[in-house]
């Protein structure tokens, strides 16, 4: 039996103390305020103004993690056994308790495990002091002393649980107002309480807009490859109700019929939300239910944490912007950077009438996905799902690698080393040979890519069952037998491309096909050639 004491390292404490610390933690989140008083360093354990250990996005992960189904999923419980891979100690996690003010589950520890004694709370001037005699005229409380704390509890006030699991607009909010019961508070309390909210939409528009500057600004001459490191970046925890808000209370009518629908797919519908001064943000709303098996919503939990973690750890001017995200309503939320031109899959195939591309444009976007691809690969990531519908396009047409849920990473060493994977994981018209055998490794976002050289060249779409050969890559390959043969199936609609473009573009594509993975280059390779054109 191991004997308890201040010294034993908390990852030794008896699978019951777990338990017992969940049961008193895990209610109300009270395990989030204990992760936010935890230092990073050990050393800095009695310093109230120590650097944390966990951010806010990691303890949003935790919370995530927790809302899992099965067992082991106590938010509580994923905080200690993290920690105590530091080597935490029990007289480290007391003093965080207690820091925390948490006095019941640091008595559990003091006095119920270890019998050191009870642990009483601190005594000072500020505590509240026992009430004066009845027929005090100093007894007589001041309304003012309560207006705070009325306006929380009150319905929609800012610590009521159904403020944030509402789907009001914001516009509507002062509607909803009338129908309140007298004891929601007086009508100034209530019109207070709709003027935080509003203020509260404005102040997070303007923080938004300010991040989204800065990363131009960041990306352009802070950085001599275009990306900027975590220390730098600034992910906002957003509340539902306001991008319930701005999604005009996530409206499903498409764009072009007035709605804020601007696609979906898989686990998730993307929408327009706009800001009053006309600032837009795009809203991925991750589509969950009850009727949801376990696995689907497990993989629907697993794929935000992965896009929160690698969004809030890099940013790249070719890579999407993650703004900020929710989890306080009935579904968790990702929030970027609103692209006005969609998606290249799009935009060459010119849905809703949109223009051609140029032969210029293409270029173009094709220089820029390759950078974003290459910054990936080159930090330690495969995406496994490059697509033209993960490809957006901002206003200058500058392209942006998007959909995260389904990066891993990568083996060291240029993919020598093989990395199993247990299931099949991006588009079938897009997918290298080898990862029908759960093959992972750079080169098969090199392979995408050259699925996508196709497009750009051809406008001809990824996969199209009318055709003999369903695939591009298939049917290209088996109507082209001369390089030069290319040009027969070049989109006339680009217009006129510079001398070469074409020819190389192919020869790219054709080398990113290879089917022997070890012969394939990755994007980092031929991304020399592609400057050249």
């Amino acid at each position: 039996m191991v004997i308890l004491t201040l010294d034993t390292f908390i990852r030794h404490l008896p699978h019951r103390a777990y338990v017992k610390l969940s049961s008193l933690l895990d209610p109300g989140g009270l395990w989030e305020n204990l992760a936010a008083k935890i230092p990073l360093n050990m050393e800095d354990i009695d310093d109230n103004d120590a650097q944390p250990r966990y951010t806010h996005q990691q303890i949003a992960v935790f919370a995530l993690m927790g809302q899992r189904t099965g067992s082991g999923n106590s938010p509580t419980q994923r905080v200690l056994i993290d920690w105590g891979t530091r080597n935490a100690r029990v007289s480290h996690l007391i003093k965080v308790l207690l820091r925390a003010e948490y006095y019941a589950a640091a008595n559990y520890l003091n006095n119920d495990l270890l019998n050191l004694g009870i642990i009483p709370p601190p005594v000072n001037d500020d505590d509240p002091q026992p009430l004066p005699p009845m027929g005090d005229s100093d007894a007589i409380p001041d309304p003012k002393s309560r207006e705070n704390q009325e306006e929380k509890d009150m319905p929609g006030g800012k610590n009521n649980p159904e403020q944030n699991s509402s789907s009001q607009n914001v516009d509507s909010l002062c509607d909803s107002f009338d129908g309140m019961s007298s004891d929601g508070g007086t009508l100034s309390d209530r019109m207070s309480c709709f003027s935080d909210h509003r203020d509260s939409v404005l102040a997070m528009e303007g923080v938004l807009l300010s991040q989204l500057r800065r990363h131009s600004l960041d990306c352009r001459e802070d950085s001599e490859d275009g990306w900027i490191g975590l220390k730098d970046i600034e992910i906002q925890t957003i509340e539902y109700a306001m991008l319930s808000g701005v999604t005009n209370d996530f409206n499903t009518e498409p764009l072009e019929k007035g709605g804020n629908l601007v696609g979906a797919g898989g686990f998730g519908k993307v929408f327009l939300g706009k800001f009053r001064n006309g600032f837009k943000i795009a809203v991925k709303f991750l589509m969950q239910s009850e009727s949801m098996r376990k696995e689907d919503l497990n993989l629907l939990i697993k794929q935000f944490e992965t896009e929160v973690k690698m969004l809030s750890t890099y940013r790249h001017e070719n890579v999407v912007h993650l703004l900020g995200y929710s989890i306080d309503g009935p579904s968790q939320c990702l929030v970027y950077q609103y692209l006005p031109n969609g998606s290249l899959e799009d935009r060459l195939s010119r849905y809703q009438g949109t223009p051609p591309l140029s032969a210029n444009m293409r270029l173009k976007i094709v220089m820029g996905t390759a950078h974003g691809i290459r910054f990936l690969n080159d930090k330690g990531y495969v995406h496994r799902d490059i697509k033209t519908a993960n490809i957006l396009l901002d206003s200058e047409f500058n392209a942006k690698v998007g959909d995260f849920a389904t990066v891993v990473s990568a083996p060291s060493g240029d993919s020598k080393t093989i990395v199993r994977a247990t299931t099949v994981i991006g588009t079938p018209a897009y997918l290298a040979p080898e990862a029908i055998n759960f093959d992972i490794s750079t080169k098969l976002d090199s392979y995408s890519f050259g699925v996508v050289l196709l497009e750009v060249i051809t406008g001809l779409p990824a996969q199209d069952n009318r055709r003999e050969e369903t695939t591009i890559s298939n049917h290209i390959m088996e109507n082209v037998e001369e390089p030069s043969e290319i040009h027969s199936f070049v989109d006339q609609s680009a217009g006129a491309w510079s001398e070469g473009a074409v020819d190389k573009l192919y020869d790219i594509s054709m080398r990113c096909l290879i089917h022997q993975k070890r012969k394939r280059p990755n994007v980092k390779d031929i991304l020399p050639e592609l400057e050249e054109l």
